[in-house]
């Protein structure tokens, strides 16, 4: 009897990280049939492993935590449950995730217990993977305004193409090394492969103010934040911001949070928002629309994608970036850092086809980072 009480009041304890409530995307008997299970997996926890995935839900992930081993296609009543990871996932993160090939697991997390045929069910060794198509990007279209009669662009830059120059967005652009060649065929870093030097820059700005120190990352996982329970990487907080902002710079600042994780993985860079609130981010291999101009010439929109909370998106991809980079150059586009990508916390920025958006360029944006890439292959 004792055991029987003291097993509820476990549960108990986690009923409420639960985000089925009011959710839309599953019916009375989903949610139940996903908490039923929940609870068969949850009783049949160690009490180490219980105290592992309690302390990842009271932080939100915030935390570095153990992985959970459970053991696939186990039997629980009448069902074989062959993702256990995908039933928590659901459970306490995002309900309408529907398959375990919808998420991508955290550096972190050892995934598989090859010998006990285990998968581990840490929900926060997990995120959604976003996916890069017409609906995630939402800002295409170019402003009429920026265009201009040269046909060279001052950086590879979110609404920038081989018409376009924006005076504010230029003062973003990184200084390479005099050593570096410069010109429309070359890969910013290509051949680089000392890796034990940083593999990126990071900087944080506000509008069009730069703020503080570059960040160099040399480790693989980065995370940049404004608040963390164990603080590690870059903290933008720590960086001597001025007081005297706008009260919408002043609102982002406070809702930037756990912030995002920035990943070097074998297929390309990822970020992980970590924040509750979403992300805005561009970059050279991410999807681009291309738009006749006048002249005749072809004009490459690099399409900002929104990246809602616990997704995640590869903003990098070593196998499109030489295609990338020739498609530009080929089109008389010169890449003076091809391998940059911006990311704004809470706030979009571009144009859209069906109106006008206030915030037409990044440096209209209250805080965003620039991450400069040296990356090899």
């Amino acid at each position: 009897m004792f055991k029987l009480l003291r097993l509820v009041s476990k549960l108990s304890l986690l009923e409420d990280f639960y985000v089925l409530t009011g959710r839309k995307e599953l019916s009375p008997e989903e949610s139940a049939e996903l908490k039923s299970l929940t609870h068969s997996i949850l009783k049949r926890l160690k009490e180490k492993d219980f105290t592992a995935l309690r302390k990842a839900l009271e932080s939100h992930g915030g935390l570095e935590t153990a992985c959970v081993f459970f053991p696939t296609h186990e039997r629980l009543g009448r069902r074989e449950v062959v993702e256990p990871q995908l039933v928590l996932y659901r459970l306490f993160r995002l309900p309408q995730v529907r398959s375990s090939t919808e998420l991508k697991r955290s550096p972190c997390c050892s995934a598989r217990n090859g010998l006990d045929k285990k998968v581990c069910i840490n929900p926060f060794h997990y995120s959604t993977i976003m996916t890069t198509g017409p609906v995630s990007a939402i800002y295409t279209a170019l402003p009429s305004c920026m265009e201009v009669t040269n046909d060279e662009s001052s950086g590879f830059i979110s609404n920038r193409t081989q018409s376009t120059t924006c005076p504010l967005d230029s003062r973003t652009s990184y200084t390479q090394p005099a050593s570096q060649p410069i010109g429309p065929d070359y890969c910013f870093a290509m051949e680089r492969k000392d890796w034990s030097r940083p593999w990126c820059s990071i900087a944080y700005w506000e509008q069009s103010e730069r703020i503080g120190p570059s960040f160099e990352g040399t480790t693989d996982v980065i995370n940049v934040f404004e608040s963390l329970p164990e603080p590690s990487g870059f903290c933008l907080a720590a960086l001597n911001r001025r007081s005297d902002v706008p009260e919408g710079t002043k609102r982002v600042r406070q809702q930037i949070g756990y912030g995002l994780q920035l990943t070097r993985e074998g297929d390309g860079i990822w970020i992980y928002n970590r924040s509750d609130y979403s992300l805005f981010a561009n970059g050279p291999t991410l999807t681009y629309s291309n738009e006749n101009s006048s002249g005749g010439k072809v004009r490459h929109n690099i399409l900002v994608h929104k990246v809602p909370p616990g997704y995640s998106l590869k903003v990098y991809d070593y196998k499109l970036t030489p295609k990338v980079c020739r498609a530009v150059d080929s089109s008389g586009v010169r890449c003076y850092h091809p391998e940059s990508v911006r990311i704004s916390f809470k706030k979009g920025w571009g144009v859209t086809t069906s109106s006008k958006y206030c915030r037409p360029l990044v440096t209209s944006c209250p805080c965003w980072i620039e991450v400069h890439l040296f990356v090899s292959r």
